[in-house]
C-alpha cells in the first residue's frame, strides 16, 4: 500500500514539473549597456597576407540589446586602408542584417555575419616591401532606449497628518535598459499640486551618439564628410509619460525634440500636475529615447609581396 502511494506521489511530481517546463518564462530582458556588438571572425582577415591574393573580412554582428534592427536601420563600413592597394571593398557599406532584440520570451538577440571581399594589388610594382594597415570596421545604426521606473507621487508632501504613507519621493535608479544610452537616475521633487522630475541620461555604451534620422545615418560613414558639431551628442526625447499621460514641456529640448549631451551626460527637467487624491502613491514613469549610434573595432594586419 505504501509503495502504491509513493508511486502516485512520484507521478504527481513529474506532471507538475512537466507543466512548469511548458509554461512560458517571462524574464527581465532590459539589462546591459550594449546595442550592436561586432567581432572579427577568426583569421578573416588573417594577421599576415600576401599581395595579389583575395582579401576577405568577415564580421560577426550580434544584437545585445532590446531594439530590433532592420536593414534600413544601419550599415557596417570597412576602412583604415589605402584603397589603391586593397581594392574592391564596397565604400557604401553593407546593411546590418535584420537582428531581433531581446524580449520577454527571447533571452538572446539575433546574430549574423557580414562579409567584405576585395583584392590585394601588387606591392612589388609600387616598390613596397611591407604594408601594415589597421582594418577598421564601423557600425552606424539607429537604436532606442526604453526606461521604466516606479516613482512616488505625493500630492500634499507637507501635510501634517498621521496617515501612513506607502512611499516617499526621492532619487531612484531604473537600472540598465539593454541599450547604449541609459537613464541612470530619476530625482523626484514633490510640491503641493505638482511633482518635478530630473531625468539623468548617459552614454554608457562606449561609442558615439548622434542625431536620429536617415540624413545623419548617411553622414556617419567614414567615406562621407562626416557628422557636424551640431549633429553629434544629441538624443531625441520621443516620449515621457506618467501612467500613460504624456509630460509636455520637458527642458532643455529643442523644437525637434533633441537634448544635447555634454561629456556624455544630460539632464531632463519635467513637471507633472495630474495628481490623484491627497495621499502618496506609486505610478510608472516611462521614458523613450531615439538616437543614432556609432562604434568601431580594429584589427592590424601585415601584407607582404609574394617572393
Amino acid at each position: 500500500m505504501k509503495k502504491s502511494v509513493l508511486f502516485v506521489l512520484f507521478l504527481l511530481v513529474l506532471v507538475s514539473c512537466a507543466r512548469k517546463s511548458t509554461e512560458p518564462q517571462v524574464t527581465d530582458f532590459r539589462y546591459g549597456t550594449e546595442g550592436i556588438r561586432m567581432e572579427f571572425v577568426q583569421n578573416l582577415p588573417p594577421p599576415r597576407l600576401f599581395d595579389r591574393e583575395p582579401f576577405n573580412v568577415m564580421i560577426q554582428v550580434e544584437n545585445r540589446g532590446t531594439t530590433t534592427i532592420g536593414q534600413q536601420d544601419g550599415a557596417i563600413f570597412l576602412s583604415g586602408f589605402d584603397n589603391t592597394i586593397i581594392t574592391g571593398i564596397n565604400t557604401n557599406g553593407i546593411p546590418i542584417p535584420e537582428l531581433e532584440g531581446r524580449g520577454p520570451f527571447i533571452p538572446k538577440g539575433g546574430i549574423n555575419v557580414v562579409n567584405f571581399k576585395g583584392v590585394i594589388q601588387s606591392l612589388s610594382g609600387k616598390r613596397i616591401d611591407k604594408y601594415q594597415p589597421t582594418i577598421l570596421a564601423t557600425a552606424c545604426y539607429h537604436y532606442e532606449t526604453v526606461a521604466s521606473a516606479q516613482v512616488c507621487i505625493d500630492p500634499n508632501p507637507y501635510a501634517a497628518t498621521s496617515q501612513q504613507r506607502v512611499c516617499s519621493p526621492g532619487t531612484i535608479s531604473p537600472g540598465s535598459q539593454g541599450a547604449p544610452i541609459a537613464v541612470t537616475s530619476v530625482q523626484v521633487d514633490p510640491s503641493p499640486g505638482k511633482t518635478r522630475f530630473t531625468i539623468n541620461i548617459q552614454n554608457v555604451g562606449g561609442g558615439d551618439v548622434f542625431k536620429f534620422g536617415g540624413q545623419y545615418l548617411d553622414k556617419c560613414s567614414p567615406y562621407n564628410p562626416g557628422l557636424g558639431f551640431d549633429e553629434i551628442d544629441f538624443v531625441r526625447v520621443a516620449d515621457v509619460t506618467i501612467s500613460g499621460t504624456k509630460l509636455a514641456g520637458c527642458k532643455p529640448v529643442d523644437n525637434q525634440g533633441f537634448v544635447r549631451l555634454a561629456n556624455g551626460m544630460a539632464s531632463l527637467y519635467c513637471e507633472y500636475g495630474g495628481m490623484l487624491g491627497q495621499s502618496a502613491y506609486l505610478t510608472p514613469l516611462n521614458i523613450i529615447l531615439h538616437y543614432g549610434y556609432r562604434q568601431s573595432i580594429a584589427r592590424p594586419i601585415e601584407i607582404r609581396p609574394v617572393a
